[in-house]
């Protein structure tokens, strides 16, 4: 029976350092299956990699799951996207986090981000302004602080926003407001450009 060589030290502690190394890096992380089994997290879908490991995670919102429903049509559904890309473009430099805000050197809009911030902020102002006070102010309510982060509590933005308590319409009341906001990008794409 051949006697195996004990371990060279130098090797196992190079080995270890290389493991801590790649245990560092943010590309080697993935998504955490503990976490994502989690009770909060049941609104989370993920799409695997070709190995079958949870490679991409999107939490689902109230919109999401109107659309997976059949009760949103698509077109209600893009507008609130498009509301919602507006304001995280209003957003995106208002943040502590400056550093991850793209630079005004290797911006590729001529006017810079500023004035993407600007022409974010008519879009949405006018949008909001077409679709009536309660739908503005109910799709503000939902989609503003998912812009920075935090994902309200649909429901209860409906209870505290229209005063409708009843689950069975709470979802109506969005759906309504999603529509309305749909028109109202209908009109501006429609409107002559001055």
């Amino acid at each position: 029976m051949a006697r195996r060589r004990p371990a060279d030290p130098l090797t196992l502690a190079r080995r270890r350092a290389a493991e801590r190394e790649a245990a560092r890096d943010p590309a080697n992380w993935g998504l955490g299956r503990a976490a994502l089994d989690l009770p909060r997290n049941a609104d989370v879908l993920t799409r695997p990699d070709p190995a079958g490991r949870p490679a991409r995670a999107h939490r689902q919102d109230v919109f999401d799951l109107l659309l997976a429903r059949g009760r949103l049509g698509a077109a209600a559904f893009d507008a609130v996207r498009r509301l919602q890309d507006d304001i995280a473009l209003l957003h995106r430099f208002a943040g502590g986090v400056a550093s991850y805000a793209p630079r005004i050197d290797a911006s590729p809009a001529p006017g810079g981000p500023s004035e993407a911030r600007r022409r974010a902020g008519r879009q949405m102002e006018s949008a909001l302004g077409l679709c009536g006070p309660a739908s503005a102010r109910l799709l503000a309510a939902l989609l503003e602080p998912a812009a920075l982060g935090r994902g309200p509590d649909w429901r209860a933005v409906v209870t505290r926003e229209c005063a409708e308590p009843n689950p069975e319409a709470q979802g109506a009341i969005v759906r309504q407001a999603c529509e309305n906001l749909a028109g109202a990008y209908a009109l501006l794409d429609h409107r002559p450009r001055p």
